[in-house]
Protein backbone atom coordinates (compact mmCIF):
# COMPACT_ATOMS: atom_id res chain seq x y z
CA UNK A 1 0.00 0.00 0.00
CA UNK A 2 1.37 3.44 -0.93
CA UNK A 3 2.12 6.11 1.64
CA UNK A 4 -0.79 8.20 0.34
CA UNK A 5 -3.18 5.25 0.67
CA UNK A 6 -2.02 4.50 4.21
CA UNK A 7 -2.50 8.17 5.12
CA UNK A 8 -6.01 8.14 3.67
CA UNK A 9 -6.86 4.98 5.57
CA UNK A 10 -5.49 6.45 8.79
CA UNK A 11 -7.55 9.63 8.40
CA UNK A 12 -10.67 7.55 7.66
CA UNK A 13 -10.07 5.48 10.80
CA UNK A 14 -9.66 8.61 12.93
CA UNK A 15 -12.87 10.15 11.58
CA UNK A 16 -14.71 6.84 12.16
CA UNK A 17 -13.51 6.69 15.77
CA UNK A 18 -14.54 10.30 16.39
CA UNK A 19 -18.06 9.58 15.08
CA UNK A 20 -18.58 6.32 17.00
CA UNK A 21 -21.89 5.92 18.88
CA UNK A 22 -23.14 9.36 17.86
CA UNK A 23 -20.30 11.19 19.60
CA UNK A 24 -19.54 13.00 16.35
CA UNK A 25 -22.58 15.26 16.92
CA UNK A 26 -21.25 16.18 20.35
CA UNK A 27 -17.88 17.07 18.86
CA UNK A 28 -19.50 19.04 16.03
CA UNK A 29 -21.60 21.30 18.21
CA UNK A 30 -19.04 21.67 20.99
CA UNK A 31 -16.57 22.73 18.29
CA UNK A 32 -19.09 25.12 16.73
CA UNK A 33 -19.63 26.67 20.14
CA UNK A 34 -15.87 27.12 20.61
CA UNK A 35 -15.56 28.49 17.04
CA UNK A 36 -17.97 31.23 18.10
CA UNK A 37 -16.83 31.68 21.71
CA UNK A 38 -13.18 32.17 20.78
CA UNK A 39 -13.93 33.96 17.50
CA UNK A 40 -16.16 36.58 19.12
CA UNK A 41 -13.27 37.53 21.43
CA UNK A 42 -11.14 38.21 18.34
CA UNK A 43 -14.01 40.02 16.59
CA UNK A 44 -14.21 42.33 19.62
CA UNK A 45 -10.76 43.96 19.20
CA UNK A 46 -11.17 43.92 15.40
CA UNK A 47 -14.23 46.19 15.70
CA UNK A 48 -12.92 48.34 18.57
CA UNK A 49 -11.36 51.06 16.35
CA UNK A 50 -14.83 51.92 15.06
CA UNK A 51 -16.27 51.71 18.57
CA UNK A 52 -13.66 54.01 20.08
CA UNK A 53 -14.02 56.46 17.19
CA UNK A 54 -17.75 56.75 17.91
CA UNK A 55 -17.39 57.12 21.67
CA UNK A 56 -14.21 59.23 21.46
CA UNK A 57 -12.02 57.27 23.90
CA UNK A 58 -8.24 56.85 24.04
CA UNK A 59 -6.06 53.87 23.14
CA UNK A 60 -5.44 53.30 26.86
CA UNK A 61 -9.18 52.94 27.37
CA UNK A 62 -9.32 50.55 24.43
CA UNK A 63 -6.70 48.40 26.15
CA UNK A 64 -8.80 48.52 29.31
CA UNK A 65 -11.81 47.17 27.37
CA UNK A 66 -9.76 44.18 26.20
CA UNK A 67 -8.44 43.66 29.74
CA UNK A 68 -11.98 43.65 31.15
CA UNK A 69 -13.05 41.08 28.54
CA UNK A 70 -10.19 38.68 29.33
CA UNK A 71 -10.37 39.19 33.09
CA UNK A 72 -14.07 38.37 33.30
CA UNK A 73 -13.44 35.44 30.96
CA UNK A 74 -10.77 34.12 33.34
CA UNK A 75 -12.84 34.64 36.48
CA UNK A 76 -15.72 32.51 35.22
CA UNK A 77 -13.63 29.45 34.28
CA UNK A 78 -14.01 27.99 37.76
CA UNK A 79 -17.74 28.74 38.17
CA UNK A 80 -18.34 27.17 34.76
CA UNK A 81 -16.54 23.98 35.73
CA UNK A 82 -18.21 23.85 39.14
CA UNK A 83 -21.65 24.31 37.58
CA UNK A 84 -20.93 21.48 35.13
CA UNK A 85 -20.12 19.19 38.05
CA UNK A 86 -23.34 20.25 39.77
CA UNK A 87 -25.92 20.38 36.95
CA UNK A 88 -24.22 18.70 33.98
CA UNK A 89 -22.39 19.84 30.88
CA UNK A 90 -25.42 20.33 28.62
CA UNK A 91 -26.95 23.08 30.75
CA UNK A 92 -23.65 24.95 31.14
CA UNK A 93 -22.62 24.82 27.46
CA UNK A 94 -25.98 25.75 25.99
CA UNK A 95 -26.54 28.35 28.73
CA UNK A 96 -23.14 29.89 28.00
CA UNK A 97 -24.04 30.34 24.33
CA UNK A 98 -27.43 31.85 25.21
CA UNK A 99 -25.74 34.37 27.52
CA UNK A 100 -23.23 35.09 24.74
CA UNK A 101 -26.17 35.97 22.48
CA UNK A 102 -27.31 38.43 25.14
CA UNK A 103 -23.79 39.86 25.38
CA UNK A 104 -23.41 40.26 21.62
CA UNK A 105 -26.89 41.77 21.40
CA UNK A 106 -26.11 44.18 24.23
CA UNK A 107 -22.92 45.28 22.46
CA UNK A 108 -24.81 45.85 19.22
CA UNK A 109 -27.48 47.90 21.00
CA UNK A 110 -25.10 49.95 23.18
CA UNK A 111 -25.72 53.66 22.73
CA UNK A 112 -23.51 54.92 25.56
CA UNK A 113 -20.05 54.04 26.83
CA UNK A 114 -21.25 52.66 30.21
CA UNK A 115 -23.67 50.33 28.43
CA UNK A 116 -20.85 49.13 26.17
CA UNK A 117 -18.65 48.36 29.21
CA UNK A 118 -21.48 46.42 30.89
CA UNK A 119 -22.05 44.47 27.66
CA UNK A 120 -18.32 43.68 27.55
CA UNK A 121 -18.48 42.25 31.08
CA UNK A 122 -21.48 40.13 30.08
CA UNK A 123 -19.63 38.83 27.01
CA UNK A 124 -16.57 37.90 29.09
CA UNK A 125 -18.67 36.14 31.72
CA UNK A 126 -20.74 34.21 29.16
CA UNK A 127 -17.77 32.99 27.09
CA UNK A 128 -15.90 32.18 30.31
CA UNK A 129 -18.56 29.64 31.26
CA UNK A 130 -17.85 27.73 28.03
CA UNK A 131 -14.07 27.39 28.19
CA UNK A 132 -13.62 24.73 30.88
CA UNK A 133 -16.67 22.59 30.18
CA UNK A 134 -16.05 22.18 26.43
CA UNK A 135 -12.76 20.44 27.37
CA UNK A 136 -14.10 18.28 30.19
CA UNK A 137 -17.12 17.09 28.18
CA UNK A 138 -14.91 15.94 25.30
CA UNK A 139 -12.53 14.29 27.75
CA UNK A 140 -15.49 12.36 29.20
CA UNK A 141 -17.12 11.43 25.87
CA UNK A 142 -13.90 10.27 24.21
CA UNK A 143 -11.74 7.78 26.05
CA UNK A 144 -9.26 6.59 23.39
CA UNK A 145 -9.38 9.71 21.18
CA UNK A 146 -9.46 12.34 23.89
CA UNK A 147 -6.63 14.60 22.70
CA UNK A 148 -7.63 14.28 19.05
CA UNK A 149 -11.19 15.39 19.90
CA UNK A 150 -9.87 18.31 21.95
CA UNK A 151 -7.54 19.18 19.05
CA UNK A 152 -10.48 19.28 16.64
CA UNK A 153 -12.32 21.60 19.02
CA UNK A 154 -9.21 23.74 19.53
CA UNK A 155 -8.66 23.98 15.77
CA UNK A 156 -12.26 25.08 15.27
CA UNK A 157 -11.48 28.06 17.49
CA UNK A 158 -8.63 29.00 15.17
CA UNK A 159 -11.02 28.77 12.22
CA UNK A 160 -13.18 31.26 14.10
CA UNK A 161 -10.14 33.50 14.61
CA UNK A 162 -9.56 33.52 10.85
CA UNK A 163 -13.12 33.71 9.54
CA UNK A 164 -15.20 35.71 12.02
CA UNK A 165 -13.13 38.95 12.27
CA UNK A 166 -12.96 39.16 8.48
CA UNK A 167 -16.70 38.54 8.20
CA UNK A 168 -17.59 41.03 10.92
CA UNK A 169 -15.21 43.59 9.41
CA UNK A 170 -16.78 43.20 5.97
CA UNK A 171 -20.31 43.57 7.39
CA UNK A 172 -19.26 46.61 9.45
CA UNK A 173 -18.22 48.45 6.28
CA UNK A 174 -21.87 48.47 5.21
CA UNK A 175 -23.81 48.19 8.48
CA UNK A 176 -21.39 49.67 11.01
CA UNK A 177 -19.76 47.97 13.99
CA UNK A 178 -23.15 47.10 15.49
CA UNK A 179 -23.96 45.05 12.41
CA UNK A 180 -20.56 43.39 12.71
CA UNK A 181 -21.55 42.04 16.12
CA UNK A 182 -25.15 41.30 15.14
CA UNK A 183 -24.18 39.00 12.27
CA UNK A 184 -22.99 36.44 14.85
CA UNK A 185 -26.40 35.93 16.45
CA UNK A 186 -27.88 33.36 13.99
CA UNK A 187 -24.85 31.07 14.33
CA UNK A 188 -24.99 31.39 18.11
CA UNK A 189 -28.65 30.34 18.09
CA UNK A 190 -27.79 27.27 15.97
CA UNK A 191 -24.98 26.37 18.35
CA UNK A 192 -27.20 26.64 21.45
CA UNK A 193 -29.86 24.41 19.88
CA UNK A 194 -27.32 21.77 18.81
CA UNK A 195 -25.64 21.68 22.21
CA UNK A 196 -28.97 21.19 23.97
CA UNK A 197 -30.02 18.40 21.59
CA UNK A 198 -26.81 16.37 21.37
CA UNK A 199 -24.64 16.95 24.45
CA UNK A 200 -25.42 14.45 27.25
CA UNK A 201 -27.00 15.96 30.31
CA UNK A 202 -24.01 14.68 32.28
CA UNK A 203 -21.07 13.17 30.43
CA UNK A 204 -18.50 12.96 33.22
CA UNK A 205 -18.83 10.86 36.36
CA UNK A 206 -19.90 13.09 39.21
CA UNK A 207 -20.79 12.54 42.82
CA UNK A 208 -24.20 14.17 42.84
CA UNK A 209 -24.63 13.35 46.51
CA UNK A 210 -21.51 15.23 47.52
CA UNK A 211 -21.99 18.67 49.02
CA UNK A 212 -20.25 21.73 47.61
CA UNK A 213 -17.95 21.75 50.64
CA UNK A 214 -16.98 18.11 50.08
CA UNK A 215 -16.34 18.77 46.39
CA UNK A 216 -14.18 21.79 47.18
CA UNK A 217 -12.21 19.76 49.72
CA UNK A 218 -11.43 17.23 46.99
CA UNK A 219 -10.47 20.01 44.61
CA UNK A 220 -8.16 21.62 47.21
CA UNK A 221 -6.46 18.28 47.86
CA UNK A 222 -6.07 17.54 44.14
CA UNK A 223 -4.55 20.87 43.11
CA UNK A 224 -1.86 20.54 45.80
CA UNK A 225 -0.51 17.34 44.30
CA UNK A 226 2.93 17.62 42.59
CA UNK A 227 1.52 16.41 39.27
CA UNK A 228 -1.22 19.06 39.20
CA UNK A 229 1.18 21.80 40.32
CA UNK A 230 3.55 20.80 37.53
CA UNK A 231 0.86 20.89 34.85
CA UNK A 232 -0.42 24.22 36.23
CA UNK A 233 3.04 25.70 35.73
CA UNK A 234 3.01 24.50 32.13
CA UNK A 235 -0.48 25.89 31.47
CA UNK A 236 0.45 29.23 33.05
CA UNK A 237 3.49 29.60 30.80
CA UNK A 238 1.37 28.53 27.84
CA UNK A 239 -1.20 31.28 28.45
CA UNK A 240 1.56 33.83 29.12
CA UNK A 241 2.96 32.95 25.69
CA UNK A 242 -0.42 32.86 23.91
CA UNK A 243 -1.75 36.18 25.21
CA UNK A 244 1.57 37.92 24.56
CA UNK A 245 1.99 36.71 20.98
CA UNK A 246 -1.64 37.17 19.94
CA UNK A 247 -1.79 40.54 21.67
CA UNK A 248 1.31 42.05 20.09
CA UNK A 249 2.23 40.20 16.88
CA UNK A 250 0.29 42.56 14.55
CA UNK A 251 1.72 45.61 16.35
CA UNK A 252 5.25 44.18 16.14
CA UNK A 253 4.89 43.54 12.42
CA UNK A 254 3.65 47.10 11.89
CA UNK A 255 6.00 49.03 14.20
CA UNK A 256 9.22 47.02 13.86
CA UNK A 257 8.94 45.39 10.42
CA UNK A 258 7.25 48.36 8.79
CA UNK A 259 4.32 46.45 7.31
CA UNK A 260 1.02 48.10 6.51
CA UNK A 261 -1.70 47.30 9.06
CA UNK A 262 -3.66 45.34 6.44
CA UNK A 263 -0.59 43.25 5.60
CA UNK A 264 0.12 42.63 9.28
CA UNK A 265 -3.49 41.55 9.74
CA UNK A 266 -3.15 39.10 6.83
CA UNK A 267 -0.07 37.53 8.42
CA UNK A 268 -1.93 37.36 11.74
CA UNK A 269 -4.72 35.43 9.98
CA UNK A 270 -2.07 33.16 8.46
CA UNK A 271 -0.80 32.44 11.98
CA UNK A 272 -4.21 31.07 13.01
CA UNK A 273 -4.96 29.44 9.66
CA UNK A 274 -1.74 27.39 9.78
CA UNK A 275 -2.49 26.40 13.36
CA UNK A 276 -5.67 24.64 12.25
CA UNK A 277 -3.71 21.87 10.51
CA UNK A 278 -1.00 21.89 13.16
CA UNK A 279 -3.48 21.24 15.96
CA UNK A 280 -5.05 18.34 14.09
CA UNK A 281 -1.56 16.86 13.71
CA UNK A 282 -0.76 17.58 17.35
CA UNK A 283 -3.79 15.62 18.51
CA UNK A 284 -2.83 12.60 16.43
CA UNK A 285 0.76 12.74 17.74
CA UNK A 286 -0.43 13.04 21.37
CA UNK A 287 -2.85 10.11 21.09
CA UNK A 288 -0.17 7.96 19.48
CA UNK A 289 2.94 8.95 21.46
CA UNK A 290 1.67 10.85 24.50
CA UNK A 291 1.02 14.45 25.50
CA UNK A 292 4.59 15.10 26.61
CA UNK A 293 5.92 14.20 23.17
CA UNK A 294 3.44 16.53 21.44
CA UNK A 295 4.30 19.43 23.77
CA UNK A 296 8.04 18.94 23.39
CA UNK A 297 7.86 18.59 19.60
CA UNK A 298 5.53 21.46 18.70
CA UNK A 299 6.80 24.01 21.23
CA UNK A 300 10.34 23.06 20.28
CA UNK A 301 9.61 23.69 16.60
CA UNK A 302 8.36 27.19 17.41
CA UNK A 303 11.47 28.28 19.35
CA UNK A 304 13.62 29.17 16.29
CA UNK A 305 10.75 31.27 14.91
CA UNK A 306 11.05 33.77 17.78
CA UNK A 307 14.71 34.32 16.92
CA UNK A 308 14.14 34.39 13.16
CA UNK A 309 11.30 36.88 13.57
CA UNK A 310 13.72 39.49 14.91
CA UNK A 311 16.06 39.19 11.89
CA UNK A 312 13.65 38.47 9.00
CA UNK A 313 13.52 41.38 6.56
CA UNK A 314 11.63 40.28 3.45
CA UNK A 315 7.92 39.56 3.23
CA UNK A 316 8.50 35.96 2.11
CA UNK A 317 10.83 35.40 5.04
CA UNK A 318 8.18 36.72 7.41
CA UNK A 319 5.59 34.36 5.89
CA UNK A 320 7.86 31.40 6.59
CA UNK A 321 8.55 32.59 10.13
CA UNK A 322 4.86 33.08 10.90
CA UNK A 323 4.08 29.55 9.68
CA UNK A 324 6.83 28.17 11.93
CA UNK A 325 5.70 30.36 14.83
CA UNK A 326 2.19 28.87 14.66
CA UNK A 327 3.66 25.54 15.84
CA UNK A 328 3.43 26.98 19.36
CA UNK A 329 -0.34 26.50 19.16
CA UNK A 330 0.23 22.78 18.56
CA UNK A 331 1.08 22.36 22.23
CA UNK A 332 -2.25 23.72 23.47
CA UNK A 333 -4.51 20.67 22.92
CA UNK A 334 -2.03 18.32 24.59
CA UNK A 335 -1.52 20.72 27.50
CA UNK A 336 -5.26 21.06 28.03
CA UNK A 337 -5.81 17.30 27.82
CA UNK A 338 -3.02 16.75 30.33
CA UNK A 339 -4.52 19.33 32.67
CA UNK A 340 -7.86 17.52 32.70
CA UNK A 341 -6.40 14.04 33.07
CA UNK A 342 -4.21 15.11 36.00
CA UNK A 343 -7.38 15.58 38.09
CA UNK A 344 -9.74 12.97 39.57
CA UNK A 345 -12.64 12.37 37.18
CA UNK A 346 -15.41 13.32 39.64
CA UNK A 347 -14.01 16.86 40.11
CA UNK A 348 -12.56 17.55 36.67
CA UNK A 349 -15.04 20.34 35.98
CA UNK A 350 -14.46 22.19 39.26
CA UNK A 351 -10.75 21.41 39.44
CA UNK A 352 -9.86 22.30 35.87
CA UNK A 353 -12.08 25.37 36.05
CA UNK A 354 -10.12 26.58 39.08
CA UNK A 355 -6.83 25.93 37.28
CA UNK A 356 -8.05 27.82 34.19
CA UNK A 357 -9.10 30.82 36.28
CA UNK A 358 -5.60 30.93 37.73
CA UNK A 359 -3.50 30.33 34.64
CA UNK A 360 -5.54 32.53 32.28
CA UNK A 361 -5.36 35.38 34.80
CA UNK A 362 -1.61 34.77 35.11
CA UNK A 363 -1.32 34.92 31.31
CA UNK A 364 -2.61 38.51 31.38
CA UNK A 365 0.77 39.49 32.86
CA UNK A 366 2.41 38.62 29.52
CA UNK A 367 1.02 41.51 27.45
CA UNK A 368 1.93 43.93 30.26
CA UNK A 369 5.53 42.71 30.22
CA UNK A 370 5.76 42.84 26.42
CA UNK A 371 4.14 46.28 26.33
CA UNK A 372 6.61 47.67 28.86
CA UNK A 373 9.59 46.25 26.96
CA UNK A 374 8.21 47.70 23.72
CA UNK A 375 7.85 51.14 25.32
CA UNK A 376 11.50 50.90 26.38
CA UNK A 377 12.56 50.17 22.79
CA UNK A 378 13.08 46.45 23.45
CA UNK A 379 10.38 44.97 21.19
CA UNK A 380 12.85 42.46 19.69
CA UNK A 381 13.97 41.53 23.18
CA UNK A 382 10.37 40.91 24.17
CA UNK A 383 9.93 38.31 21.44
CA UNK A 384 13.27 36.71 22.32
CA UNK A 385 11.98 36.47 25.90
CA UNK A 386 8.84 34.74 24.60
CA UNK A 387 11.10 32.33 22.69
CA UNK A 388 12.70 31.50 26.02
CA UNK A 389 9.26 30.75 27.49
CA UNK A 390 8.52 28.42 24.55
CA UNK A 391 11.87 26.69 25.09
CA UNK A 392 11.10 26.21 28.79
CA UNK A 393 7.74 24.64 27.92
CA UNK A 394 9.37 22.30 25.42
CA UNK A 395 11.95 21.27 28.00
CA UNK A 396 9.18 20.71 30.54
CA UNK A 397 7.56 18.13 28.27
CA UNK A 398 10.87 16.34 27.87
CA UNK A 399 11.83 16.33 31.56
CA UNK A 400 8.65 15.61 33.51
CA UNK A 401 7.25 12.10 33.65
CA UNK A 402 3.82 10.72 34.47
CA UNK A 403 2.28 13.65 32.60
CA UNK A 404 -1.08 13.27 30.85
CA UNK A 405 -2.37 10.25 28.97
CA UNK A 406 -0.85 8.25 26.14
CA UNK A 407 1.33 5.22 25.49
CA UNK A 408 4.57 6.98 26.19
CA UNK A 409 3.31 8.48 29.44
CA UNK A 410 2.50 5.26 31.21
Amino acid sequence: MSTLSRFGTSVTDIVSDLRRDGSGWVLLFVSLGWFLSLGVRIVYPALLPQVTAEFGVSHATTGLFIGVLWTTYALFQFPGGALADAVGERVVLSGSVLFTILGVGALALSTTLPLFVLATILLGFSTGLYGTTRITVLSAVYDRMETTAISVSQASGNVGNVVLPATAGFVSVYLGWRGGFGVLVPLLLLSAAGLWLFVPRRAATATAEASFTQTMSKVAAAIRSPRVLAVTLLLSLNMFLYQSVTGFLPTYLTDVKGLAPSTAASLFSLFFATAIGIQFLSGAVADRFGNRVAITAFLGLSVPAFVLLTVAETFLALVGVIVLLSCMLGGMPAANAAGVSALPEEIQGSGFGLLRTGYIAFGAIGPLVVGQLADYGRFDGAFLLLGGVALAMSAWGAVFQRFGEGPSDQ
